[in-house]
């Protein structure tokens, strides 16, 4: 049982730039400069290319414009928890492919068990459609935007930003908002399109997000959180595709 506390230190000025400016640009901002930059080439340039080819482009240059944004601001505390994390390395490795494996596997089973019985079996998930639309047109570029910088920078955002924020008022508030918010990010652009369908999926990914969460509180480190999000999008990688 750790008892020690969470290792790394979030200011205010550093919360009020996260929440007030990283947040929406990140969700918004940037997606939109970045798809009108790509509008723009195509309208005035001989460039042609395939939509989805442009998107995985798009998710690309959006990813790497926050990740820069997001470590900039948080970097000392993001060096506080690689040297906690490298202090107990073991313990923090084998919780991360163990226990935090498994947690995310042991929601996901039930989560999608709960969203087949409510669709009746015909789940559209369009969050993962897209995945896997943009994984078979740029595997490579893909596989570093999941693998790498999506984890580093939700994390950060969700866990470093979000939980840390609430976790001195209940550790349950703060477990259970950023697991909401990180599922939301997820569906938010489908259920914006108005497929209120996507509000099942709160669960696969909600639960998800708990299993972030949870480990982070018991680990005190934000980067047994990331491990296990690299790997489980590594793994989901390699599953869609080899099969």
């Amino acid at each position: 049982m750790m008892t020690e506390s969470f290792a790394g230190k979030i200011n205010g000025k550093q919360k009020a730039i996260g929440f007030i400016l990283l947040f929406p640009l990140y969700l918004y901002v940037i997606p939109r400069f970045a798809n009108f930059g790509i509008y723009l080439l195509l309208k005035y340039t001989n460039i042609t290319r395939d939509t989805t080819v442009l998107g995985i482009y798009l998710n690309l240059i959006c990813s790497l414009l926050s990740f820069v944004l997001v470590v900039w601001l948080l970097k000392d505390f993001l060096i506080d928890n690689i040297k906690r994390f490298k202090e107990h390395f073991t313990d923090n490795f084998v919780y991360s492919i163990t226990i935090g494996i498994v947690m995310i596997y042991g929601i996901s089973i039930v989560a999608n068990m709960i969203i087949n019985f409510v669709l009746g079996g015909g789940s559209n998930d369009s969050a993962n459609q897209l995945f896997e639309d943009y994984l078979n047109n740029g595997a490579l570029l893909m596989a570093f935007q999941s693998v790498v910088l999506a984890p580093i920078l939700e994390e950060l955002l969700f866990r470093g930003l979000v939980f840390r924020s609430l976790r001195d008022k209940s550790k349950w508030l703060a477990i259970f908002a950023s697991s909401f918010l990180f599922g939301f990010l997820h569906i938010y652009s489908a259920l914006f399109a108005g497929d209120l369908s996507q509000l099942i999926y709160l669960l696969s990914y909600g639960g998800m997000g708990f299993a972030f969460s949870y480990a982070y509180e018991k680990r005190k480190t934000i980067c047994v959180p990331i491990l296990m999000h690299m790997i489980n999008n590594l793994v989901a990688i390699i599953l869609l595709v080899f099969m």
